[in-house]
């Protein structure tokens, strides 16, 4: 049997005749920057998370870095501030920082996403905070609310977490003071090309962040900050209002094959993250931590299952962070070696779930 790790194309095919639908609707608009369609997906995408005002970017990273340059802008964070972040992350979470003119200040982790224990011993010393959605799985509502009772504003990558809802209830995209969505297309909202926005509930933040995302333009003409040009094409907002609709019962599938596995995966030689990541996650990833990584990979994709990995070297020993890769955190270094990623999508089968159970148990 052959198990992909991610169906894009069969998972798009889903959507085919309504994307044909908005191409030709787009195409015949006119209007091929902006317009309705974005707006209209703003406007689905805000109701949907439970936020006032969403501001469509190019891109994920662009969502994040705009969210610190427009705070940086409307006096809220110093221009040299030092941003706390998970040292288990994507590199993109880093780069949101230094390409706003801030210090990333990395921590290491407990389990796998930020805790309240993570921030303690540098919350002090820092302007502000970036949680990470990481694999999907929400930063407790605990984290917030120290952060707020530290008087740090605390942002969110919540690239991975489209959907999820925490224990008080809120969507993701609703918690932090502003929060960055990725609509890469193995995202679980994806586009068919790059996407991204910011969801917030303030509206200078929301306003500066779209100026800025717009040349930092007060008008066609007159400019009143130094900004750069990231817009959500409006065929891509189309498609994304294609998917909006099914998400949540994407979601629910993806929780499905996540409790199969947590339900049947007996191999001491396999570990999963403990129970608790079960709950308030939309499983954009199913993680799993072996010794040997590159052989458990080789055996599986021997069995015709193809996995991955998020992520293989941690941001603080890349290259491009050459002045951090004398910084040592231990417990995200060990996730980032050890981590491999299942195959766990909507579109599983009962029978390829048992087929992945019945091959990890026999590694």
């Amino acid at each position: 049997m052959k198990i992909s790790y991610l169906p894009l194309r069969e998972l798009n095919a889903r959507f085919f005749h309504l994307d044909q639908q908005s191409f030709t609707a787009v195409s015949d608009s006119g209007q091929y920057i902006g317009g309705k369609y974005v707006e209209r997906f703003e406007q689905q995408f805000g109701n949907y998370c439970g936020v006032d005002k969403v501001v469509s970017t190019g891109n994920g990273l662009d969502a994040l870095t705009l969210i610190l340059l427009a705070e940086k802008e409307l006096g809220n964070l110093p221009p040299n501030a030092k941003v706390l972040v998970p040292a288990h992350t994507y590199i993109a979470t880093f780069l949101s920082i230094v390409h706003a003119g801030m210090q990333p200040v990395p921590v290491d982790v407990n389990n796998l996403v930020l805790s309240v224990k993570d921030l303690k011993s540098q919350i002090a010393k820092v302007d502000a905070v970036i949680a990470v959605d990481l694999y999907g799985k929400l930063v407790g509502d605990e984290v917030y609310a120290f952060a707020k009772a530290e008087q740090k504003p605390i942002y969110c990558d919540s690239a991975q977490s489209h959907g999820a809802i925490s224990s008080s209830g809120n969507r993701s995209g609703s918690i932090a003071r502003a929060s960055a969505f990725s609509f890469y297309p193995t995202k679980n909202l994806g586009a068919l090309g790059d996407g991204g926005a910011i969801t917030t509930k303030d509206h200078l933040l929301a306003a500066m962040a779209r100026k800025l995302a717009n040349y930092g333009r007060d008008n066609r003409f007159l400019n009143s900050a130094k900004g750069v040009n990231s817009r959500l094409d409006p065929l891509q907002a189309a498609f994304l209002s294609n998917r909006l609709a099914q998400l949540d019962s994407d979601n629910n599938k993806r929780l499905l094959v996540a409790q199969f596995y947590y339900h049947h995966f007996k191999n001491d030689h396999v570990t999963l993250a403990d129970r608790e990541f079960l709950n308030h996650n939309a499983w954009h990833v199913f993680p799993v931590f072996v010794a040997d990584r590159e052989h458990f990979q080789n055996y599986m994709l021997e069995n015709g299952i193809e996995t991955n990995v998020h992520y293989p070297v941690p941001p603080h020993q890349q290259e491009a962070f050459k002045e951090l890769n004398d910084l040592n955190f231990p417990q995200a270094e060990r996730l980032h070696r050890t981590e491999v990623s299942l195959p766990c999508h909507p579109l599983m089968s009962l029978t390829e779930m048992e087929y992945v159970v019945k091959v990890v148990n026999n590694y």
